[in-house]
């Protein structure tokens, strides 16, 4: 029995649900219905850790290469003890995460934890950072809140060193500074698209795609069988190492071919993009991938969306950033492009811009069958083909614009290559002749007949065929047909353009007058000398009394007529009219313009003609030195002004000099237009007669 100890007192000989005493007392009825007893180890802190905690993705065995960026890594990272940050960037599915996976997997053997956190969100930080401490202290997994588990390994990894932590495809550099600041005395490796923002980090190291070999190595090693074409398909992928195991993929699970690949993307663009092999992640496409950074700029300005779309137009590498300026204001641009560079969307080398070729080609192509997906691609498509076009130089035989020239022109070949004709536009038409007739004037006839074939096609469709720009550009064509060595095509298209013009522009306009000119060079390069002078002088006459001496077109189609005569052998009775002309040549374009050095040869070939041959040598030699300087060692110009110098060496005795000389322009004609081109057939000529002059002794072919 158990007695109350006062008066008012309440004596308990077992439990009691209500218990109330003394005057007034308030009644507090209590159940308890469950308890968590904590264990002891809630009321320490963490401990050393009892074993090695190792969280890594799992080996894939497709790594291949990077021994660069290894490097960067071994020197960055360190050894356990010394505290680093080190952010490794690059463009989505360029291998940061494979990389870094695999360096851990190598170097990191002495680090305790080490401890692989998803982190692309602040909450997905959290929720690895909670991951980590129930597997410190398992005891604890299921006895504490998360925050509270948090709390405890932050104050751990706060304390401690020796541990590293990888922070995976971070979206935001501010999501992880409030760890980094809690926790500065061990390493972290972190992954992200970001480019910038990175001040905490003690090392930035940018991931590149893979070079040629290893993307060849790596799509082997998923498809064996891939066929020849391998090289080819991995380089239209960019070397990127997501788009090249997602195409070996396909290609080992459907037994297709590389070669077979290569159809079916050019064919359908956007499933290729979206497609991934059975069992594959579809969140790991290219498509999918790039399509979580495009949403993202498109939250708020879209000034970088629409950037993105107009580069995608170009070709990947060293579009001038200068041609941008006209789309924007330098401020918006400005801030365009950073946003672009630091979502690893572009590169910023200077002055120039870089896209990766596959990000272009993703962005180019409509995803479904939206209408105003269609019109967005359409309008900065457009604005594209406006800005380039701006930025080409007016005058395509301008010396000075070479530069402006060459750094544009694979631009153009792009647009143009990108560019269905059914989507052609009138500015396109126009873009494509004014290039076609500076890669005619380069001597590129291959490339430029593919372009004034396009050039004539839009001109025809938007103009009708009969219309003046368009006969120009047909003209423009026949020429490039005879420079290629398509006589026949050329002769056919040219005559019918000078029958129409005629028609139509007008007997005695200088308009035809041009069209005139181009016919004889036409026959010219057909070899009918006699009807190319004929329309040569034509042309002249025309044009001196129609828009005067001085006119452009004057200038060539004088020279186009000294030309025939030098050719008939007539060159011996030109030379003053050639001094004369070669003067107004200097005075109206310059010492370097196409039209002086073309004079200058014209002038030399008549000095030769006339006896004068040391005079010839000199202007050739000049000619040889101002072409190798202005177009380079390999430009058939050059090559032209070498074999006509190797000629007046020869007549001059010269022939061991002589047979150097001509060798230097086979060579140069060969790299530049083919073994098989008739020029090329000429100079082999030629250089067999100077080696037979130098073998038997006898007098040099007149």
């Amino acid at each position: 029995m158990v007695e109350a100890s006062g008066e008012r007192a309440v004596g308990l000989g077992g439990s009691a649900r209500n218990v109330a005493t003394g005057d007034g007392a308030t009644q507090i009825d209590m159940r308890i219905e469950q308890a968590t007893v904590l264990p002891a180890e809630a009321f320490a802190p963490v401990g050393d850790l009892p074993e090695r905690l190792l969280r890594v993705p799992s080996r894939t065995g497709l790594f291949v290469g990077r021994e660069r960026e290894l490097g960067l890594l071994d020197e960055a990272v360190g050894a356990p003890g010394r505290p680093a940050v080190v952010a490794v960037h690059g463009l989505g599915g360029i291998g940061k995460s494979t990389l870094v996976a695999q360096w851990v997997r190598r170097n990191a053997a002495d680090a305790n934890p080490v401890w692989w956190i998803t982190a692309d969100s602040p909450a997905a930080i959290d929720t690895g950072l909670t991951e980590l401490a129930m597997a410190m202290e398992p005891a604890l997994a299921d006895a504490l809140p998360p925050h509270v588990l948090r709390e405890r390994v932050l104050r751990w990894l706060a304390s401690h060193d020796g541990w590293l932590l990888v922070l995976d495809n971070v979206s935001e550099p501010a999501d992880v500074e409030p760890l980094l600041e809690r926790a500065p005395n061990g390493r972290f490796l972190i992954t992200s698209r970001r480019a910038t923002g990175w001040h905490g980090a003690d090392t930035v190291v940018d991931v590149d795609v893979l070079d040629a070999a290893h993307a060849v190595e790596l799509f082997e090693r998923v498809c064996p069988a891939g066929g020849v074409r391998v090289p080819e398909l991995v380089a239209e992928l960019g070397n990127l190492p997501l788009a090249v195991e997602q195409a070996a993929a396909f290609c080992r699970e459907s037994a297709t071919s590389a070669e077979r690949y290569l159809d079916l993307l050019a064919a359908y663009p956007a499933d290729m993009f979206a497609v991934s092999a059975e069992g594959g992640d579809p969140q790991r496409t290219v498509a999918r991938v790039w399509r979580v950074t495009l949403d993202r700029l498109e939250e708020g300005d879209l000034t970088a969306v629409v950037l993105l779309s107009v580069l995608a137009w170009y070709a990947p590498d060293a579009i001038p950033r200068g041609m941008l300026e006209a789309s924007a204001q330098p401020v918006v641009l400005a801030r365009g492009l950073g946003r672009l560079a630091a979502h690893s969307m572009i590169s910023l080398h200077g002055d120039a811009v870089s896209v990766h070729r596959l990000v272009q080609a993703v962005v180019r192509t409509p995803t479904g069958t939206e209408q105003a997906e269609a019109e967005f691609i359409a309008l900065t498509r457009n604005q594209a083909i406006r800005l380039l076009h701006a930025a080409l130089p007016a005058d395509h035989e301008d010396v000075g614009a070479l530069p402006v020239w060459r750094a544009l022109l694979p631009h153009v070949q792009a647009v143009i290559g990108h560019v269905p004709p059914e989507d052609d536009t009138d500015e396109l038409g126009r873009m494509a002749n004014e290039a076609g007739m500076f890669l005619f004037g380069q001597k590129d006839v291959r490339e430029a007949v593919r372009l004034l074939e396009r050039a004539h096609g839009v001109a025809v469709r938007f103009l009708g065929p009969e219309h003046h720009s368009a006969l120009v550009v047909a003209s423009n064509l026949a020429l490039a047909y005879a420079e290629a060595g398509d006589t026949g095509r050329s002769l056919g298209l040219m005559r019918w353009v000078r029958e129409v013009g005629e028609r139509v522009l007008g007997a005695n306009t200088p308009e035809y007058a041009v069209l005139l000119g181009n016919l004889g060079s036409v026959h010219y390069a057909a070899d009918d000398l006699d009807t190319a002078t004929e329309l040569h002088a034509r042309a002249v006459e025309i044009l001196r009394h129609t828009v005067g001496r001085d006119d452009p077109r004057t200038f060539r189609a004088r020279g186009n007529l000294l030309n025939d005569l030098i050719t008939a052998g007539e060159g011996a009775h030109a030379v003053p009219v050639l001094e004369e002309y070669l003067k107004d040549c200097v005075r109206r374009h310059g010492e370097d313009h196409p039209a002086t050095l073309q004079a200058r040869n014209n002038l030399a070939g008549a000095y030769q003609s006339s006896g004068d041959l040391e005079q010839a040598i000199d202007l050739l030699r000049r000619n040889v030195a101002d072409r190798e300087r202005l177009l380079g060692p390999d430009h058939p110009q050059t090559s032209l002004s070498l074999n006509n110098l190797g000629g007046a060496l020869l007549r001059a005795g010269r022939a061991a000099e002589a047979v150097t000389v001509v060798e230097r322009a086979l060579e140069a004609y060969e790299r530049s237009l083919g073994a098989d081109h008739p020029h090329c057939r000429k100079v082999r000529d030629n250089l067999e007669d100077a080696r037979r002059v130098v073998r038997e002794g006898t007098a040099p072919p007149e």
